[in-house]
């Protein structure tokens, strides 16, 4: 059941490829520094919010160079959204999320600016093909008074011929609770 999810992921992500894709021979180690380098743009948004910087800006900076929105087809499916506004196709949509003050979407308050300070990932499984490269596994976020909020997580990154990845597919969510699932 598992491969068998992994594979329709991907020839989903195969299908939203742009013209030109398929150059890039994506490793295990360029996931893995992709998911790093999200991790790393997820704290300088925290960071620059934390010292009154313009945390609007350096999220826009981050999306723009992480995820693909500016040349193709992004599904992002946040961790705490919710409604009509679960699925952010656009930038517009996934700016909301990380730093809030968009009054079209009035229930986000900014997921990076919760005062992140470290992240960790841990890896769950990763698939590569051609100029694919899947990450599934969990990200643990920590904030500035020690207290840690774990996340599952699922990348599909489309590597351009320089190697660069840009996010094509992000689904988010919190780990299932028993306990919560039996009231």
């Amino acid at each position: 059941m598992k491969k068998i999810l992994l594979l329709s992921l991907m020839a989903a992500a195969l299908a939203i490829q742009p013209a030109g894709a398929g150059e890039t021979k994506v490793t295990d180690k360029m996931v893995r520094q992709a998911v790093q380098g999200w991790c790393d743009g997820l704290l300088k948004i925290s960071r620059t919010a934390m010292k009154g910087g313009d945390a609007k800006a350096v999220a826009s900076e981050v999306i723009d160079s992480t995820y693909d929105y500016n040349d193709g087809e992004v599904l992002f499916k946040p961790t705490l959204t919710f409604g009509d506004q679960t699925f952010r196709l656009t930038k517009e949509g996934a700016l909301a999320y990380f730093v809030g003050d968009n009054p079209k979407y009035p229930n986000d308050s900014g997921f990076a600016l919760k005062n992140w300070t470290k992240t960790r990932f841990t890896v769950a499984g990763i698939i590569t093909e051609g100029d694919i490269g899947i990450y599934m596994g969990n990200v643990t976020f920590t904030d500035k008074k020690g207290k840690s909020v774990t996340v599952d997580k699922l990348f599909v990154f489309r590597f351009d011929s320089n190697g660069k990845p840009k996010i094509i597919v992000h689904k988010s969510a919190l780990p299932f609770d028993p306990a919560a699932a039996k009231s």
